[in-house]
């Protein structure tokens, strides 16, 4: 039972996963602004989390956010999209002010 556990556990960090699905220096110098969603989505590798009320498709403003680019769990990338298009990004560490 608990080897299962760790096999489960195991496979959510296997290479790929949260790699290709995170921001990365090289992912953030490939974006544009005035990019649509959809490119910004295939730069990043994965549609990103939406942290306004609405996405980038409907809403006149929306933030996306992406874990990393220099830790997948302490630091994050937030995507800001006027009109659906690509306005500027930030990153920071979680829990910073």
């Amino acid at each position: 039972m608990a080897l299962t556990g760790l096999a489960v556990v195991g496979a959510t960090f296997l290479p790929g996963c949260a790699i290709t699905c995170s921001a990365s220096a090289n992912k953030l110098a490939a974006l544009r602004r005035g990019m649509t969603y959809d490119e910004a989505t295939r730069v990043m590798g994965c549609p990103g989390a939406v942290v306004t009320e609405r996405g980038p498709a409907n809403a006149d403003y929306a933030i996306v956010e992406w874990n990393g680019p220099d830790s997948v769990f302490f630091s994050r990338t937030r995507i800001n999209f006027q009109d659906g298009k690509l306005l500027s990004y930030i990153t920071e560490k979680r829990g910073a002010l």
